[in-house]
């Protein structure tokens, strides 16, 4: 869980990295974002209100061995792969611009031969397809870029494998200690109150009490 949140606020931090940033300038910046935001939840879902040292907290101590050799390296590659493809310059005919015109093209002719084979479709002009073909070229800068669409698609795809090593990891690891702070030292006072002898027949005597 604690990962989890933590990729989700570094996907959050990628497009503020530099366009021309390496791998190695990229896995520092986030190294960096890491070593602030790793103990800021580890805090919150440890319910810490005091300042501790987490120095010399052994728990935290293994999730952050984790991270370093498990999640920043990966995600390191996965960010500059996406903001090169996401950052790169666009030109007309060329990649992005190239492969909408040809998908936006081809959709567009079988559209065509649809509606002349359609038989509750009262047209039957041969040359309808090829016209929705020509015109599909010229509509295609203000239509949606399927090719952006695809590059966050296969974006996703790989946040989900990490996530899931992450999460399959994290099962892995050892449970941390329960924590004596605000809900968790509440919790612990009930348990031990709870438990505490005679507190089931005090709980029944003031039953019988309210009982007329």
């Amino acid at each position: 869980m604690l990962c989890s949140e933590l990729l989700a606020d570094l996907e959050r931090y990628r497009p503020a990295l530099p366009a021309q940033a390496g791998e190695a300038a990229i896995m520092e910046q986030l190294r960096q974002r890491i070593d602030i935001r790793l103990a800021e939840l580890y805090r919150e879902f440890r319910v810490e209100e005091s300042e501790s040292n987490l120095a010399q907290d052994q728990q935290f101590a293994l999730y952050q061995r984790e991270v370093d050799a498990v999640l920043l390296p990966r995600y390191s590659r996965i960010a500059h792969l996406q903001n090169q493809l996401e950052q790169a310059p666009r030109r007309a005919g060329q990649g992005r611009d190239l492969y909408n015109r040809l998908s936006y093209t081809l959709g567009f002719f079988l559209l065509g031969l649809f509606i002349v084979w359609a038989p509750f479709i009262p047209i039957w002009e041969k040359w309808i397809p090829f016209a929705l073909a020509a015109l599909a070229p010229l509509l295609s800068p203000f239509l949606p870029d399927l090719y952006g669409m695809w590059l966050q698609q296969k974006h996703q795809v790989a946040l989900f494998g990490l996530h899931e090593d992450l999460d399959k990891l994290g099962r892995a690891l050892p449970l941390p200690t329960i924590s004596e702070a605000r809900d968790g030292k509440r919790l612990l006072d009930g348990v031990k109150s709870a438990s505490a002898p005679g507190s089931v027949a005090a709980a029944h005597r003031a039953a019988n009490k309210e009982t007329p």
